[in-house]
């Protein structure tokens, strides 16, 4: 059977046209950085795989998200607790050399002065706040938790006075909390009339200021009040002096107790974060194994697509030259 210079030439353009473009194909992966595929019908199986790969690096993004900031809150309520520290030391050493009986009446006020303005850097640090969140007041975290009337002496928290807050009749503010989610499977318990958290799927991220402060008549800022109180009465008494010392002593204690919580609750984040970060990493590392070619693999594919399209264009420069027969047909 004869075959015709037609035939040939139809072949060949047909052939070329499947070498340029797969050439074509190499050009557009190398401009897209590399990909295996670029689109889903290419490789399903792997496509899937890798929009799945792509959804859990999105999540652990998110999580990461929720770890920092709780981390940037929780360090600036730690910074703010070991300032609020170092403050009740001076009080405290205040307060001793007030109980010193060679002291007047007047060094006495004198230094009951120096306690009231103690007493409000107390308050500013107990409304003190990260970005425009208040640190210490439970899921109210847009106004200050503790405000302070110094003409009636009467200190709220949340709009309770918080001279007559105890556990039994405000379980509601000690339990008030928010939590946020950070990769451990965040759920729900079912409830008869609500859900609510469960604690171990989720990080609580708030702070509640009477765990810190105290409540009652406990409360620091209620306590330094009383010592103002007793260093500006006429009649001092050194003996309830001395046991309103040890009633802020037991304050300060709590506050350093609290400093240790938070210390371990940023040792935790601080861990988190470094866990979602290699999580991360290893989803990256799979992403690109299922999504991309290796640099040298890829330069390989696209130097032999070139080789047999100019080969074939070579070949078509000898294999069609035009002779005066194809004219006459």
């Amino acid at each position: 059977m004869r075959i015709t210079n037609a035939a040939i030439a139809r072949n060949y353009t047909s052939n070329l046209n499947k070498n340029l473009g797969a050439l074509n194909n190499s050009n557009v992966k190398m401009a897209a950085g590399g990909r295996k595929f670029l689109n889903m019908a290419e490789n399903p199986s792997n496509g899937i795989r890798a929009i799945g790969i792509r959804r859990s690096i999105a999540n652990l993004n998110g999580y990461k998200d929720n770890a920092q900031h709780a981390l940037n809150v929780f360090n600036g309520a730690e910074n703010t607790l070991m300032q609020l520290s170092d403050l009740t030391k001076d009080i405290s050493t205040k307060l001793t050399s007030a109980l010193n009986g060679t002291n007047s009446e007047d060094e006495r006020k004198i230094i009951a002065g120096e306690l009231e303005k103690l007493r409000d850097e107390i308050l500013l640090s107990a409304n003190g706040q990260y970005a425009g969140r208040y640190f210490f007041g439970g899921t109210n975290t847009k106004s200050q938790p503790f405000v302070y009337d110094k003409d009636t002496g009467k200190l709220l928290y949340n709009g309770v006075d918080v001279s007559t807050i105890d556990k039994s009749t405000h379980a509601y503010l000690f339990s008030d909390a928010a939590y946020v989610d950070i990769g451990l499977g965040m759920a729900m318990s079912q409830g008869a009339d609500s859900q609510n958290v469960i604690t171990n799927t989720a990080f609580k991220n708030t702070m509640v200021g009477l765990d810190v402060f105290g409540y009652g008549n406990d409360n620091i800022i209620l306590v330094i009040d009383e010592i103002i109180n007793l260093l500006t009465d006429p009649s001092f008494d050194a003996e309830e002096g001395g046991k309103l010392l040890n009633k802020f002593l037991a304050s300060a204690d709590s506050i350093n107790l609290q400093i240790t919580k938070i210390g371990s609750d940023t040792q935790y984040l601080d861990f988190t974060i470094s866990r979602l970060e290699s999580e991360n990493d290893n989803l990256i590392e799979r992403q690109d194994a299922l999504e991309f070619m290796d640099p040298t693999e890829l330069i390989m594919e696209l130097k032999m697509q070139e080789y047999v399209y100019n080969a074939a264009l070579q070949m078509g420069s000898r294999l069609l030259q035009p002779t005066i027969f194809d004219f006459i047909r």
